[in-house]
């Protein structure tokens, strides 16, 4: 069995704290259980829903609460059954409780058997009491039309920082009282609080991409409660926690490392791949033209420096959208470089990965991944810090630098608080953490799950040699999955896993 990576089956897809916040929650025998009833919504038909109301501040714990949504898929084989494996796509401002629906693609049905899966809405996401920066969709998509992925001219850097602030400081009149609390910490307690209510003493968890945050942050704050961590798809939680600027250098490094594997397997492919025969030259060329304006193309319509870099980047993401990215690039660079193909089939260039939960708003899930990664870590306060920031970062990631250096800067207004975790990241865990990642992974490079697992007090790293965010297509890691969670076995050190699905297949 392979697995396809479950991020891609969702609607998505991007100091230490003080002392009284880091203290467990009490102790967790008296948790109430959920109410499960049948699901309301169509997506969901079929599988179990409940709620469970936590504190809005763990520092106030008989004070406000805000609700948390979960779907569950019961166990197949309910008189084998050994508990319940919690479930994350990542994000942040991923919704997870549709994870549920994607169980055969995240687990074997040994493991599918023995445990209940469940999918939960972390805090002010989805389901769970969203957060709604503005009053309408019109409102959101007309601040955001005026923020470019990567803006050039001194207009788009202008209107960019501009409409960021605005951003933020609509998050700051419309989001209420939720916005203080969105912090990958107290989204850990939340977890911690699910899994008393499900009745089982230690967690079982498989978190992607942001989830590994999530998972990190639980195991150093409940070290003695682990029973199964799969973290897949990994950060590196001391340096996106105390060095985020740093974290999104190296981030956009990932991706040009990515970018630069997908190439050369590309090349090696020869007629398999539509781009070969130089194809570093063939992007580069194209990149660089749209650098210098957009291009109506005969194919795709306009083409500009933004759409071409988000498609790149959500290309990255998933080895079987290789084929069909090196056929479009080779389609632009034709078209841009004087021998375009005889006919053309006209279509749109998908825009890219948005994560967006089932809702009359539709930027729930921008919200919410702005409030958690500007909660979470401290970047600069002065937004006219940033441009100088990104010709730093473009001078040394052509390619994803300048992107990755104004993702955040709605960050500089953001509001200030002491609920995070930032360490220490090395507590001595009741059972080993395993960690799975894709060496050519590009929005979690594989050196950051080394430093991970370098970091945490008790881990294994399983490698997959392969590409896409986030472990897929592999027999392999899959039996691994279904070893560590079964029996608790983990991989001998240095094991690594090969990729089923090679980038650019013969047809």
């Amino acid at each position: 069995m392979s697995r396809s990576s479950p991020r891609r089956l969702l609607a998505a897809a991007l100091v230490a704290a003080v002392s009284a916040a880091l203290l467990p929650t009490p102790s967790s025998a008296a948790a109430p259980s959920l109410a499960w009833a049948p699901c309301a919504e169509e997506d969901l038909a079929g599988y179990q829903c409940a709620t469970r109301e936590v504190p809005l501040d763990y520092d106030k714990p008989r004070g406000a609460t805000t609700t948390i949504a979960l779907a569950r898929r019961p166990a197949d084989d309910p008189a084998r059954r050994l508990g319940t494996i919690f479930v994350n796509p990542g994000g942040p401002g991923g919704p997870g409780r549709g994870l549920v629906t994607a169980a055969a693609e995240i687990v074997a049905p040994e493991v599918r058997a023995r445990f209940d899966l469940v999918g939960f809405d972390p805090r002010g996401i989805g389901a769970s009491d969203p957060l709604q920066c503005f009053a309408t969709d019109a409102e959101a998509e007309a601040l955001i039309a005026r923020i470019a992925l990567v803006p050039i001219t001194k207009q788009q850097i202008r209107d960019t920082l501009q409409a960021n602030y605005r951003y933020t400081e609509a998050c700051k009149r419309n989001a209420g009282p939720l916005l203080a609390h969105m912090s990958t910490l107290n989204v850990a307690k939340d977890l911690d609080q699910l899994r008393a209510a499900v009745g089982d003493a230690k967690l079982s968890y498989i978190g992607y991409s942001y989830g590994t945050l999530i998972g990190a942050t639980y195991v150093n704050l409940y070290p003695n409660r682990v029973r199964a961590v799969i973290l897949d798809g990994n950060v590196d939680p001391a340096q996106r926690t105390n060095r985020r600027l740093a974290n999104k250098f190296d981030r956009a490094g990932g991706f040009e490392i990515a970018l630069k594997g997908f190439l050369a397997a590309c090349d090696r492919a020869g007629p398999n791949c539509a781009l070969a025969g130089h194809a570093r030259r063939k992007f580069d060329a194209v990149r660089e033209r749209l650098r210098r304006g957009p291009f109506t193309s005969p194919t795709f319509g306009v083409v500009d420096l933004d759409l071409f870099t988000s498609y790149v980047y959500s290309s990255m993401y998933d080895v079987a959208s290789f084929p069909t990215t090196a056929a479009d690039l080779r389609t632009l660079h034709d078209e841009l470089f004087g021998s375009p193909p005889a006919a053309t089939v006209k279509r749109a260039l998908p825009a890219g990965l948005s994560p967006r939960a089932p809702s009359d708003y539709s930027f729930n899930s921008n919200d919410a991944g702005q409030a958690v990664n500007c909660l979470d870590a401290p970047l600069p306060r002065n937004p006219a810090a940033y441009p100088a920031i990104a010709d730093r970062f473009e001078s040394a990631h052509r390619t994803f630098g300048r992107a990755e250096a104004f993702s955040e800067v709605g960050c500089a207004n953001w509001i200030r608080t002491n609920e995070r975790y930032a360490g220490p990241w090395n507590k001595r865990t009741s059972q080993t953490v395993l960690l799975v990642n894709p060496t050519h992974d590009p929005a979690t490079r594989y050196s950051f799950a080394q430093n991970m697992a370098r970091e945490l007090g008790n881990a294994r790293l399983l490698a997959l040699d392969g590409f896409g965010h986030t472990s897929s297509f592999s027999a392999c890691v899959t039996t691994w999955y279904t070893r560590y969670l079964l029996a608790g076995q983990v991989p001998p050190r240095g094991t690594r896993c090969a990729q089923d699905l090679p980038p650019f297949p013969a047809p």
